[in-house]
């Protein structure tokens, strides 16, 4: 696998972004009643640090387009704005629990979420036998939509898509970028052992291997670790030239950097996935925030499209609308809410008798191989798995002035 950097995307992302509200998606009065986009996202915590943003994109892609699409007017009601988290790190169970009331409203057309790849594997095969649609703008892990048949999450129709490309293209990404642009040739991982980041993790070394270079070690640390610097310090014993971390701030990001700090660690470099690009240093609880200056050689990956044609116009109208800069996969949420917007104004076109017939019509065009979504991140188009075409890593280093991620570069794998 061949690292390539890309450049701005198509101006169609920014025609797609400007012109949302004059889609076919948004036309038409709405005159057919009322339906609700759901949110299921974590949001305490560290994990409220990178599910505001999404759920800012969303409120905002659903406003710019009038509030409605098909004939429908679009709500977000708080009681449909679902949070995963328990004790301010996500839980799949919750995740499930709350996937099942989802499914049980009937004014519920379609969910946008989960954040993290563990609550999906959860959430799947309820969203699935309900037919409820479903779009993430954020999970990543392969087997969610892919592997063994026999584990196969859904049993029914597909009714699950995500925006973002998935781990065995991340967690390369990051490999290629340490080896050929860093130019380390040794590195040491540890990952949260988790759905995400176990999988994002093994991504990673087998790729770092196959450019040749060496894993020193490679630990599974569970989130409830509370020891962090004993395992830092027999890292330490291997002389890595980095640190490759597989999971998300909640789970031992940014506590496992300070550790490593400790054991004199401190000065290398230290690479994460998306679930350490959550926010600047004043985003309370986000890495960056809770890392501090030790931070200051920090990277971290997002498993899409980090520039775009569009991308300033949407970071204005972001701030103008919330008051704050637009960070981590706020794009992503707005792309998904989108692809709903375009999918209830296919789908309302259909005259569904009611709103079983509406929820179905809307996991048809959702998950529909042949459309062509024009989105704020470019033209996507969804395999039969629900995976998106565009195979496209950011990679992001610490900017020390700004106390913020930095845009480096954007890597296309096809």
């Amino acid at each position: 696998m061949k690292l390539r950097t890309l450049g701005v995307l198509a101006a169609v992302a920014a025609l797609a972004f400007s012109a949302c509200s004059n889609t076919p998606a948004a036309s038409g009065g709405a005159t057919k009643g009322t339906v609700n986009f759901a949110i299921e996202l974590p949001q305490q915590g560290s994990e409220k640090a990178a599910s505001d943003p999404i759920i800012n994109g969303i409120k905002l892609a659903v406003k710019q387009a009038g509030g409605a699409a098909g004939g429908y007017t679009i709500e977000i009601p708080q009681s449909v704005i679902k949070d995963d988290a328990i004790n301010g790190a996500h839980d799949p169970q919750t995740g499930a629990n709350n996937m099942s009331q989802l499914v049980a409203d009937e004014k519920v057309i379609g969910v946008i979420g989960p954040l993290n790849s563990s609550v999906a594997k959860a959430q799947i095969p309820i969203s699935n036998e309900g037919g409820l649609s479903q779009c993430s703008p954020a999970n990543t892990n392969p087997d969610l939509t892919k592997g063994d048949p026999a584990k196969q999450l859904r049993k029914k129709a597909n009714n699950y898509v995500r925006v973002v490309t998935t781990d065995d293209v991340q967690g390369p990404a990051a490999a290629r970028y340490i080896f050929d642009v860093l130019k380390k040739t040794t590195v040491y991982i540890i990952d949260d052992t988790e759905t995400f980041g176990k999988g994002v993790a093994d991504a990673f070394e087998a790729d770092f291997k196959k450019a040749g270079g060496t894993v020193t070690k490679h630990d599974g640390a569970p989130k409830t670790t509370q020891d962090y610097v004993t395992i830092m310090t027999a890292a330490a014993s291997g002389n890595p030239q980095a640190i490759y971390f597989g999971g998300v701030t909640a789970t031992g990001g940014a506590r496992i950097l300070l550790a490593a700090a400790q054991a004199g660690l401190g000065d290398i470099p230290y690479v994460g996935p998306d679930g350490i690009n959550d926010g600047s240093g004043a985003t309370k609880d986000s890495f960056l925030n809770l890392a501090g200056d030790k931070a200051a050689h920090s990277y971290s990956t997002l498993a899409g499209i980090g520039t775009f044609e569009g991308k300033a116009k949407f970071d204005t109208d972001y701030k103008a609308e919330f008051g704050i800069d637009a960070t981590g996969y706020a794009a992503q949420g707005f792309a998904c809410a989108q692809i709903f917007l375009d999918a209830l104004g296919r789908a309302g076109a259909t005259n569904p008798a009611d709103m079983k017939a509406l929820r179905e019509a809307m996991r048809v065009a959702v998950t529909d191989t042949s459309h062509t979504y024009k989105t704020i991140q470019g033209d996507i188009t969804f395999n039969a798995d629900g995976d998106t075409s565009q195979r496209i890593v950011s990679i992001y280093s610490f900017d020390a002035t700004a106390k913020d991620w930095k845009f480096e570069t954007q890597v296309d794998y096809k």
